[in-house]
């Protein structure tokens, strides 16, 4: 035991193991004398005290803290009496008024950012008139309702609209062809689709040389008047501020009311009724980039932001920014980040935009192939446009109306569209990306004051039209194809028509199209999709209709009779030929084929490709489905057996003695059609040997303006000649070593056929390409005469899908598709359709995009419906729709499996998958699915 009264150790340790002889360490301290405390002890005084009593000291803190806030509220209230120019925002407190200078030091001297003339040379400042010769765009033609021998309509799927116009996905691309003239959408389509201004008000805009804009809607800012600007600005120089009625109430409620000169301070007050968007942030965007369409007499303006207060001499600024630096456009550099992509990221992150928009901007502009260069043309690839300089030219005012249109396709974060626009339009050289110092500079940032109101009155008026242009009477809509194209398009109607109802049909038993069998196994991440279709299709007034086949169970005019609107969205089930000899021999298949089998989709489960007779294969093509199909082949069975890949191709692929690949292509690695990611991904497979001819990686100046053009093309030819460089010195040939050879300039002449198994293939004849330029950049394979052979047991042709027509449609053979106009299927004439069907996905298009371009294309194609039920030509008379579809079907004897049907084969699926360690195990023939979707739950 421990004593108090010693503090010696006595230990005793006994070789014996009872307790009985055990001795016990003891401690003994001496006993302290009354009011001796050491140095440990007080410490443990006070902290007992503040154990006991912290909840005293905590409300004595609490009170001093009240009392400190208290009065500085009280000083603050006393100092400051409330007006309606005060912000209650220290921020802008300080900022208000500011004139000092924003500087930064260079090379060890501090100077102004922004460096204007000194101020008696502003006073004698005149506006420069100039031409810019050097500009290959001379005229702009806009595009209005009078130019379309399909007026527009207002169309709610997207944010197109009368006063945009809607513009197409092939009106986009022409828009970005520079020439002398430029036909372009640019706002003010229809004379009907709003932003009302007044006579008085147009009259005096259409005098303008000079403005300075800035725009407040939804009552959202304050208004800053203009500082620091000479006396002979304010002759020359026009200061407008668009608002609407709920910002013009607003500010009257805080007393400031407009005179009766239409004036508050310097500032024109322009009252716009009718604001085309319901969106406050897109209506914005008519000013900011419409300057030239609202100021149709303007030469310069400047754009502010309305959260920020202009403080420098306009004229001034423009000679600084744009006169001495011989430049049309200023803009201000962005102040975080550089790439787009980066900016999507934060843009999401901050809640600016949902990731479902930002991720259809965004992966349309990386299927565009928008480099991630921070840079373009050594400017900064990104901006922030709070502040806008510029010249009105064709070529700036082409800018603006790209510019304002992908806004309106996409986000309202123009940030995000800038650098794409930017990239796009080649024509504009004289950009002034000016430094974020500068920018601070020209403006005071106030920073919002309060958020905009939404625009109660215009989603009134919207929800009229829509009632008035789509009554509440059914409209019995009938979508062929249950794949992106289809699911998309039922999704835009059901949201656009309160009486829609949609029936959805497809041919096989089971939905999502190439989502389920065209999608690689090793991808699950892209079937995420599924999901949202899935939710389409239980909706209450959608329904689902598999093993129902157009052609043999229905023909189109029965659909058509029985529906108001039919909507062909089934795809592409062929394939391009190559039309050489041997095509058609056994072992020659094309990569759909492939995909099908090794997917599991009932009609090529039986498909027996030759994975056994040699060990090398050729694949004609290079694009991505070109790389899943060699991926599947090289990729080790032990990483494929736990995706869904079925379990017929795993065997297969397992018992394979596939261990070369030959990827072909006409052109070279430059002109390569495939992707960055799917490239990375194929070249990271473990233990897998590439082999790239090093004379195929030289390249030609056309092929280094290509790759200069292209951030996309030159990454891809990076990798593949890093990936040619690491396989410098390894062995070929070893025993079960798995090779992928990229073979370029080289085109199939034709298909061998073997001598010991005939009709079957043993190899292909290529004949050596060279490329030679055809103009505009590109360059076309063309043949030497030259041939070699490669040996192989299969060859998967990856050249391409192929629609299929059905009696009754319209088809163009040379293009594979519907001919259509905005998805409005046409027959002879282009101006001849027919009523009431519609075409979207790879039928209407070609099988070009990746899955969310069909979003896009949904979106066209439910405008064009809308504007015809407006019209009148459609939906007026009475259609059985679903009801007679049921009396049809089992009329015919047709078994169709509902939306209640495949859950019962996606629920044995998964629980097979369960079983075998996968997340599902696919039902791969006729009779297997139909049996499991007949099943009792």
């Amino acid at each position: 035991m421990f004593s108090s009264t010693n503090n010696s150790v006595s230990i005793s340790v006994s070789d014996e193991e009872s307790n009985e002889n055990r001795i016990r360490a003891r401690t003994r301290r001496k006993r302290k004398k009354p009011g001796h405390r050491t140095t440990f002890e007080l410490p443990r005084y006070f902290l007992r005290l503040f154990v006991r009593y912290w909840i005293v000291l905590v409300f004595l803190l609490a009170v001093g803290l009240l009392l400190f806030e208290s009065t500085r509220i009280i000083t603050k209230s006393a100092k400051f009496k409330k007006s309606p120019d005060s912000i209650p925002n220290k921020k802008s407190e300080g900022n208000l008024n500011r004139l000092d200078p924003t500087t930064k030091v260079i090379g060890g001297v501090r100077q102004r950012c922004l460096k204007l003339l000194p101020p008696e040379e502003l006073e004698h400042l005149d506006i420069l008139e100039r031409k810019d010769s050097s500009s290959p765009v001379k005229k702009l033609v806009y595009l209005t309702g009078t130019d379309s021998s399909s007026p527009v309509r207002v169309n709610g799927t997207t944010r197109f609209n009368l006063f945009t116009g809607n513009q197409t996905f092939a009106e986009r691309e022409n828009s970005f062809q520079v020439s002398e003239t430029v036909s372009v959408h640019c706002g003010f389509f229809n004379e009907n689709g709003g932003f009302r201004i007044k006579d008085e008000d147009n009259k005096f805009m259409q005098s303008c040389r000079v403005v300075v804009s800035t725009c407040a809607f939804g009552g959202g800012d304050n208004l800053y008047q203009p500082i620091g600007m000479s006396k002979a600005s304010t002759q020359k120089v026009c200061y407008v501020a668009f608002w609407d009625d709920v910002t013009l109430a607003t500010q009257e409620a805080e007393d400031q009311r407009i005179g009766e000169n239409g004036y508050i301070g310097k500032w024109r007050i322009v009252v716009v009724k009718d604001l085309p968007f319901v969106d406050q942030r897109l209506n914005g965007k008519i000013p900011k980039m419409l300057s030239h369409r609202l100021f149709p007499e303007a030469k310069y303006s400047i754009w502010v932001d309305s959260k920020s207060q202009f403080r420098r001499d306009p004229l001034g600024v423009l000679d600084a920014l744009l006169w001495r630096t011989n430049s049309v456009l200023a803009i201000s550099e962005h102040g975080a980040r550089s790439s787009v992509y980066d900016e999507a990221k934060a843009v999401v992150k901050k809640h600016k935009a949902t990731p479902e928009e930002v991720e259809v901007q965004i992966n349309q502009y990386r299927h565009d192939k928008l480099p991630e260069d921070k840079r373009f043309n050594g400017k900064k690839a990104l901006c922030e446009a709070s502040v806008i300089v510029r010249e009105h030219t064709p070529s700036t005012n082409l800018f603006m109306c790209l510019w304002f249109n992908e806004v309106v396709r996409y986000t309202s974060r123009d940030q995000l569209s800038f650098p794409y626009v930017f990239w796009r339009l080649k024509g504009l050289k004289k950009v002034n990306m000016f430094p974020v110092c500068t920018r601070k500079d020209l403006v005071n940032s106030m920073g919002h004051v309060r958020k905009a109101k939404p625009l109660s009155m215009s989603k009134f008026l919207a929800r009229r039209l829509v009632t008035r242009c789509f009554s509440s009477r059914p409209l019995h809509v009938c979508i062929v194809g249950s794949g992106p194209a289809g699911f998309y398009t039922a999704d835009k109607l059901l949201k656009a028509h309160e009486g829609a109802r949609i029936d959805i049909i497809d041919r096989l038993p089971t939905p999502y199209g190439l989502v389920r069998s065209g999608v690689a196994p090793d991808h699950p991440e892209t079937k995420i999709a599924i999901n949202q279709f899935s939710r389409v299709a239980q909706h209450e007034r959608c329904a689902f209709y598999g093993n129902v086949k157009l052609g043999s169970d229905l023909s189109l005019s029965e659909l058509r009779d029985l529906y108001h609107v039919v909507v062909l969205a089934y795809g592409a089930e062929s394939d391009k030929n190559l039309g050489i000899p041997g095509e058609s021999l056994g072992g020659v298949f094309s990569a759909r084929e492939f995909v099908w089998w090794y997917n599991g989709h009932p009609d090529y489960s039986s498909l027996k490709p030759d994975l056994q007779s040699s060990d090398t294969a050729v694949i004609l093509g290079q694009g991505n489905v070109a790389l899943d199909v060699a991926r599947i082949l090289l990729r080790p069975t032990t990483e494929l057996a736990s995706t869904d890949i079925a379990t017929h191709a795993l065997s297969a692929l397992e018992e394979s003695s596939i261990r070369k690949v030959y990827l072909v292509g006409r052109r070279g690695p430059v002109q390569a059609a495939l992707t960055a990611k799917e490239l990375r991904e194929i070249l990271g497979i473990k233990n897998l040997h590439i082999r790239i001819k090093e004379t195929d990686l030289s390249v030609t100046p056309a092929d280094e303006e290509e790759m200069k053009s292209s951030r996309a093309r030159k990454r891809i030819y990076e990798l593949l000649s890093k990936a040619a460089a690491a396989a410098k010195g390894t062995s070929e040939g070893d025993c079960g070593q798995r090779e992928l050879h990229f073979v370029f300039f080289r085109q199939p002449e034709r298909f061998l056929e073997s001598d010991e198994s005939k009709g079957h293939v043993s190899g292909v004849n290529l004949e050596k390409t060279i490329l030679e330029s055809v103009g505009s950049g590109k360059q076309i394979a063309v043949g030497t005469g030259e041939f070699e052979d490669i040996n192989c047991s299969m060859v998967l042709k990856a050249i391409g899908y192929k629609s299929v027509p059905v009696n009754g449609l319209p088809f163009d053979h040379k293009k594979g598709i519907v001919p259509n106009v905005r998805g409005r299927v046409v027959s002879g004439d282009i101006s001849q359709t027919e009523p009431g069907l519609y075409v979207c996905g790879w039928l209407k298009r070609g099988p070009v995009g990746i899955i969310a371009t069909n979003l896009y294309c949904a979106e066209e194609t439910v405008g064009s419906i809308r504007q015809d039920i407006e019209e009148g030509g459609v939906g007026k008379s009475e259609k059985e729709g679903s009801k007679g579809l049921m009396l049809l079907l089992d009329k015919k004897e047709v078994k169709k499996v509902d939306f209640s049907g495949w859950e019962k084969i996606d629920a044995k699926e998964k629980q097979t998958g369960i079983e075998r360690n996968k997340p599902r195990e696919k039902i791969v023939t006729w009779e297997d699915l139909l049996a499991a979707a007949s099943a009792d739950s």
